[in-house]
């Protein structure tokens, strides 16, 4: 894990991009659950420095299973005057005493290597645990980390998907586990919210791409990058012809913010990129930009033939045309940022 100073041109560019959406979190007591993943971390770092720099009047009670461990990996977000960390497991915390306006929940580790089972208890009972203290809480609003996993496999000929497609993940498969959780922690924010007491809004997140993201795991932005700086070969293990997309991190947590204060109640809405590029693409763009040879990349998977590439695309014009939301930060632009911000990294 990075130490999380990122770069003060990001952060003041969410700044000016979520202006009026920080501005509605004025003197809000946010609960925050997952503030040491990647996601999480973004959104913290990006709420502290607003903090700073509005004076918005924030409190920050940040859930960990080692705040310890936490407080000497980020001493500078654990040392801000707005945060208070307490320490738990996800699916039996203590509640921390008095009221909150808003939750943010974002505590799945998808790199942690659990058991099917494991996942989907930590996803679903965590997910329930946090909603039963938003509700003791009385916080109005509450922002679900979901993923895009929970479309399952895209249907054939579907490039990219729509909120309202009902297909799911496949039950005969023990690695769906992730997606059906976070299709079944959705549901449980909407009966959370169907008295009208809170509003529950999640956020469906596609690939991204940014600073602190792991190198190591399986993004394979993150791995790419971590070739480049090895000055590795770029080793595709499959056929490259799968496509993806990529949201640099202050787009994510514009977005974020923005359902967190605007979303509409028991909707999801999807976060990421809407352009498609290939594996062998990104790995051509990411050589391109890191100045490496396209000759280094190196694809060992044969394409079936006749086969459709593998699609995993969000449609986007649900939060483009009910929150106003843009992508801001293209994918050349996204991969030069973060490989400026690591090179720049102890090794």
């Amino acid at each position: 894990m990075q130490s999380m100073h990122v770069s003060q041109s990001d952060l003041d560019e969410v700044l000016l991009a979520a202006r009026e959406d920080l501005d509605g979190l004025r003197n809000a007591r946010i609960f925050l659950t997952g503030g040491t993943g990647y996601i999480g971390c973004w959104v913290l770092t990006s709420l502290l420095h607003a903090d700073t720099n509005l004076q918005l009047g924030l409190d920050v009670t940040i859930l960990s299973r080692d705040p310890q461990r936490f407080a000497k990996q980020y001493a500078h977000l654990a040392g801000h005057k707005s945060v208070e960390l307490v320490q738990g497991d996800i699916r039996d915390f203590a509640f921390p005493s008095g009221s909150f306006t808003h939750v943010i929940h974002g505590a799945t580790d998808v790199i942690a290597q659990h058991t099917p089972l494991q996942t989907f208890d930590v996803t679903v009972a965590g997910t329930r645990r946090v909603l039963d203290f938003a509700q003791r809480c009385g916080a109005k609003r509450v922002l679900l980390m979901s993923s895009g996993a929970v479309y399952g496999k895209f249907p054939p000929g579907v490039q990219s998907i729509r909120e309202d497609y009902t297909g799911s993940p496949s039950t005969d498969s023990p690695a769906s586990a992730y997606g059906i959780g976070k299709l079944a922690s959705e549901w449980l924010g909407t009966a959370y919210g169907d008295s009208g007491a809170m509003s529950c809004s999640s956020a469906r997140i596609f690939a991204q791409i940014g600073p602190t993201l792991a190198l190591d795991k399986q993004f394979a932005a993150g791995n790419f990058l971590l070739n480049a700086l090895r000055d590795e070969p770029f080793v595709i293990k499959g056929d490259g012809t799968a496509v993806r997309s990529y949201m640099y991190s202050t787009d994510l947590v514009s977005w974020l913010l923005a359902i967190l204060v605007r979303g509409k109640t028991a909707r999801a809405y999807n976060v990421g990129s809407d352009h498609g590029v290939s594996i062998r693409e990104l790995a051509a763009a990411i050589a391109h930009e890191t100045g490496r040879s396209e000759d280094s990349i190196q694809v060992l998977g044969q394409a079936a033939p006749g086969a459709a590439p593998n699609q995993y695309l969000p449609d986007i014009s649900r939060a483009t045309d009910e929150l106003g939301l843009r992508l801001t930060v293209p994918l050349d632009e996204a991969i030069r940022r973060t490989y400026k911000w690591y090179r720049k990294q102890p090794s």
